[in-house]
């Protein structure tokens, strides 16, 4: 007698809207994806993004960094690659707002608490735009990996329907998040760094911005100010590690991680110039805009 199949409970929704739904009654799918993403997704605010947009700029993803996915079956997470940036899988990003309370309109489902298990943190954008590199992922790119329009918090079920490329619930996403930060005020110290960024980006314009939903109908992590120093400090530590190393002085207490500071002494200066510049200018960005704010 043949063995019976089995059902895995994880992944029914996902195949049931993906497959029979989608196929059965598109328009009710669109209309069910797009209420999911809206209501469901937990984004940061905009008041973050004009302050601090790109929130790990030393940073880029790189699928090979774990034991796991190493051709030579070496952990090396945290290693440098060999321009000086972060090889991570994401736990950087996943991580950043664990402690930062929910603001949401959903009173009883997240407003007031912290995000647990099975969320992720979700890639807005899976691609570079084709017009600035036909090669690159936006996880691989610096100033997209960790670029606060192109992240969001879904539930793990509902995140894996925003992977496919193309897709609605992936296209309905990039609509949204340009809504939500593509004409929020940024200061002039900030605006090239926030230009190079969107310049990377596809902007859909097949769902109109007028029938997404508002501000006030969307769930964001909290913005406090102890949070954006946090992650003030976490930049400039990198970018005065690597003025050190430039400049061929000993790096004395941990960067991010201890791989990563073992791995910058060994980069060579010049190696090490182009990103320790540009987090430089960068740090220097915020500080100015931070010092430049007036009460709204």
């Amino acid at each position: 007698m043949p063995s019976k199949t089995k059902v895995d409970g994880s992944n029914v929704l996902y195949h049931y809207l993906q497959k029979d739904l989608y196929q059965n009654d598109i328009w009710f799918f669109q209309m069910l994806i797009a209420k999911l993403v809206a209501s469901l997704g937990i984004w940061f605010r905009p008041s973050l993004y004009q302050k601090i947009p790109i929130l790990r700029p030393y940073a880029v993803r790189d699928p090979t960094c774990r034991k796991s996915t190493n051709p030579q079956g070496v952990e090396e997470w945290g290693c440098p690659n060999n321009t000086g940036y972060f090889r991570d899988d994401n736990s950087l990003i996943k991580g950043i707002p664990s402690s930062q309370i929910i603001i949401s309109p959903l009173k009883d489902l997240y407003n007031g608490r912290c995000i647990g298990n099975d969320f992720v943190a979700s890639h807005i954008w899976r691609s570079i735009d084709p017009s600035h590199s036909d090669k690159l992922l936006a996880s691989h790119d610096p100033f997209t990996y960790s670029f606060v329009p192109n992240l969001v918090w879904l539930p793990k079920q509902v995140a894996k329907l925003t992977d496919r490329e193309g897709s609605f619930s992936q296209i309905y996403l990039q609509a949204l998040s340009t809504k939500i930060y593509r004409e929020v005020s940024v200061s002039p110290n900030l605006q090239p760094f926030i230009e190079q960024a969107w310049s990377r980006l596809s902007i859909p314009q097949i769902i109109p911005l007028q029938g997404l939903p508002k501000e006030n109908e969307l769930s964001f992590f909290d913005d406090s100010p102890s949070f954006r120093q946090n992650k003030i400090n976490d930049i400039e530590s990198v970018a005065v590690a690597i003025q050190k190393v430039i400049n061929h002085k000993p790096l004395d207490k941990k960067v991010v991680s201890s791989r990563y500071t073992k791995g910058l002494g060994l980069l060579s200066p010049e190696a090490l110039e182009p990103l320790g510049n540009t987090l430089m200018e960068y740090v220097i960005a915020i500080q100015e805009t931070i010092n430049n704010e007036k009460p709204i």
